[in-house]
Formats: C-alpha cells, structure tokens, sequence
C-alpha cells in the first residue's frame, strides 16, 4: 500500500534516507537527527509530500515539495528523495510516482521535477515513458 506517511514513520524514514544517502555516494556526512527534522517537516506541510510504501512497515519513501519556480510565476514540484528498499522495488514504485504526480496536479503545479543517480539509463528511460524529458545535469563539488 502506498499511503502518506506519519510521524511514526520517521524512524523507517531515517533508516531509508540513510541507504539513499550511501547509494547516492553524497559526498556530505549523513545526520540522522537532521534527516529526522527533515522527515517531519515533509510529513507535517502541506507544500510537501512524504509517501511511504507499506509493507507491514515503510519499504519505500517518496519526499518532494512544491514551490514557486524561480525562473517563472508557476508552481514546480521537485522530488527530494526517492527510496525503494531492493526487496521491494517492481511495480510499486511506479504507483508511488504516480501518487507524485497526483498529488503535484492536486497542488497547481505546471513542472514536476525528479533525479536520477549518474548514468542510471533505466531511470532515464523508465522517465522518459512516463513522459518527462532531460533538463540539463545536476553537478555538485566538496568545497
């Protein structure tokens, strides 16, 4: 079941940002006490989402937020963290990106935002069936 998550779901959603975290090789330290911040600021405002996939506990987590664009005077939603735990990856992720999606139309969003690891192809082509298209590259460096 995919459902929104709960304050109780922070535990799970600390351990799941801390996986995404080491997957995503982030060149920053994780902090679990912020990440816990964060979770209950995505679960509590509205501008934010936070989903859980549901199998007899969190597998999954989908954060994002809605917000001006800066660019533009549209509303853009942008994913923050997409997290599957690999037992549970297949076909409920593609609801949860569909919960995304429906829930970014609900909000008025014009753009609806999502990343991808470097050269992870099956994303891009799983986005690009969906109907998103490229918008440059994200770079980032330790200073």
């Amino acid at each position: 079941m995919i459902r929104t998550a709960v304050l109780a779901d922070r535990p799970a959603i600390v351990r799941m940002a801390r996986d995404f975290h080491a997957a995503a090789n982030m060149p920053v330290a994780f902090d679990a006490a912020y990440a816990a911040a964060v979770a209950g600021a995505y679960i509590a405002d509205a501008d934010k989402l936070c989903l859980v996939l549901d199998r007899g506990g969190p597998a999954g987590v989908l954060a994002a937020h809605a917000y001006v664009h800066l660019l533009a005077p549209v509303l853009a939603a942008d994913e923050l963290m997409w997290w599957v735990d690999p037992g549970h990856r297949g076909l409920a992720a593609m609801r949860m990106l569909s919960a995304y999606e429906d829930w970014a139309r609900s909000r008025g969003c014009a753009l609806i935002g999502i990343a991808t690891p470097p050269n992870d192809q099956r994303a891009v082509a799983l986005y690009r069936r969906r109907g998103f298209s490229a918008a440059g590259a994200h770079f980032s460096k330790t200073i």
